[in-house]
């Protein structure tokens, strides 16, 4: 008992002390899962998993150099003009905060006044532990490279390694497994298509609402709402906050009209896209994913945000299979 007791504590402190390259492979399950129906479609046509995963790899690539073909002129223009202009957001937002602390102050109360040099500390509590994974850029790069790779090998043996850890589990055990296993995949490969169609849909529905606005920089803050909507909440949120800042910078009455249009579109992201494209693949309600999202961001900055909700949907299939559904029958 005492040596077995000593090996848990020892499993445990190793996982702990080693918890960044586990989420890092879990990054690389969650790709893998993402391409599993791919692979699982070409071998229908007899077409090798690792030309799948090239090509999947190739397509993605394109896309995105694509894009940034088409769209790069006009978001490093309105990117710059955004950054020249800046300055002018930040007096607008101060002078209607004085006015709102003119008002509060007819009732005996003030708004708290930030200071310039505690800009740094602000941004650096907003954006968290983003980077805390990576040991700089040259990390980060080989990093993604070592979670392509890793994801592209279980993807191309992934008979070999499900044999592989079947064997370490205990024989009465192997059938559950094997059940389980492929649904815990189609739900965090599910997550993540559907988070993807999902955040483009979200980027359109933003640049074409504030185009027809007419608030300046539309296409700059429609892409960063795609980019960042990766992580459930983040993007639209953001999103709302740049346009009501540019909006802000050309009246408040075109700020007024655009607020509650912002709104409307983070409301048709959670109410119609992402119960559609995120919700059916996933069966969790939003309140579970934006305490995940918070518990992922704190312990893990931004990948912990990226890995906490397919995470969660992986887990909660595990326990309605074991635990909920025979409770149920």
């Amino acid at each position: 008992m005492i040596v077995q007791v000593l090996g848990v504590a020892a499993a445990v402190w190793l996982f702990v002390a080693t918890w960044q390259v586990w989420i890092l492979g879990f990054v690389a399950l969650i790709i893998a899962a993402a391409i599993l129906p791919a692979a699982r479609a070409g071998e229908r046509w007899h077409v090798p998993r690792g030309l799948v995963v090239l090509g999947v790899y190739v397509v993605a690539a394109g896309v995105f150099s694509l894009m940034g073909r088409l769209l790069w002129p006009a978001l490093s223009e309105q990117w710059g003009q955004f950054m020249d202009q800046l300055p002018r957001l930040v007096e607008n937002v101060r002078g209607w905060l004085g006015i709102v602390d003119y008002w509060l102050g007819q009732w005996g109360a003030s708004l708290p006044a930030p200071k310039a040099d505690k800009v740094e500390g602000i941004a650096g509590i907003l954006l968290g532990n983003a980077m805390r994974l990576t040991t700089g850029v040259v990390g980060a790069v080989f990093e993604l490279l070592a979670v392509l790779v890793i994801a592209a090998y279980l993807v191309i043996d992934t008979r070999e390694i499900g044999h592989t850890l079947l064997a370490l589990l205990p024989r009465e055990h192997r059938a559950t497994a094997t059940r389980l296993a492929p649904a815990v995949l189609n739900r965090i490969g599910g997550y993540v298509r559907g988070q993807i169609v999902s955040s483009f849909f979200v980027g359109v529905l933003i640049a074409v609402a504030l185009a027809l606005l007419g608030v300046k920089y539309a296409l700059l803050i429609g892409a960063l709402a795609a980019v960042l909507n990766v992580v459930p909440f983040v993007g639209a949120t953001i999103a709302t906050v740049l346009a009501t800042l540019s909006a802000l910078n050309d009246g408040v009455v075109r700020a007024g009209i655009t607020l509650p249009v912002m709104v409307l579109c983070q409301t048709i992201e959670g109410k119609l896209l992402a119960p559609y494209f995120v919700g059916r693949a996933t069966g969790l309600h939003a309140l579970a994913v934006l305490v995940a999202l918070l518990a992922g961001f704190q312990l893990g900055g931004l990948v912990g945000g990226l890995v906490a909700v397919p995470f969660l949907a992986g887990a909660w299939e595990v326990v309605r299979t074991l635990w909920v559904e025979p409770r149920r029958s």
